[in-house]
């Protein structure tokens, strides 16, 4: 196997890491913001399909993925936290606070219980992800009612998506990223004895 097609996906996500440095120059919201971000979000979105269709997912293209993530999106917080601040009520702000503190403690429990630094993404959490990259483009115009719909969906998911994160970490006897959802976990550990004998 070629060094392009074993790396594809990791140098897809190194696409992320790169956009997500090229935003913090950037104007926040400018039309060059949303076309690296653009493209930041497509390679969330392709790097796993990558992986798995070319058989090359690894425990290392996992952790760059989930570090990725937290740069990318802590550097889209940063960049947009003064429109954020002008704009977000108190309970809204509590409604980003919470699931991300969620999130969190997930990282943190995934790192004490099984020695990795990264968030197992499930049906909610991938969920999550398209509710989070699509927040800036809802300040588009900036519609009060369009947020307050957004931000109840958005914090619904977010919440239920940490809760289920950290549940899935205390349960779990291993560390599987085949536990895309809590009512999965029994199933794939069942499977995997089951492969084992």
């Amino acid at each position: 196997m070629n060094f392009f097609k074993k790396n594809a996906a990791n140098l897809i996500t190194l696409i992320r890491i790169f956009g997500a440095i090229a935003l913090i120059v950037l104007e926040p919201l400018s039309l060059p913001f949303f076309i690296v971000y653009g493209v930041c979000g497509l390679s969330d979105a392709f790097d796993g399909l990558v992986a798995r269709k070319l058989g090359v997912s690894s425990s290392f293209g996992s952790a760059l993925d989930s570090l990725s993530d937290l740069l990318f999106y802590g550097v889209m917080a940063a960049r947009l936290f003064p429109t954020f601040q002008r704009l977000l009520t108190p309970l809204q702000w509590t409604i980003i606070g919470v699931p991300t503190a969620l999130h969190f403690i997930a990282y943190i429990i995934c790192a004490i219980k099984f020695n990795r630094f990264s968030a197992i993404h499930t049906y909610a959490n991938k969920a999550l992800g398209l509710f989070v990259y699509a927040f800036p483009f809802f300040f588009i115009g900036e519609i009060p009612m369009l947020w307050g719909v957004y931000m109840i969906v958005g914090g619904i998911v977010a919440i239920y998506s940490g809760l289920e994160m950290n549940l899935i970490h205390i349960i779990a006897k291993r560390y599987d990223t085949r536990n895309k959802s809590i009512f999965l976990i029994r199933r794939n550990e069942t499977k995997e004895l089951e492969e084992e004998k």
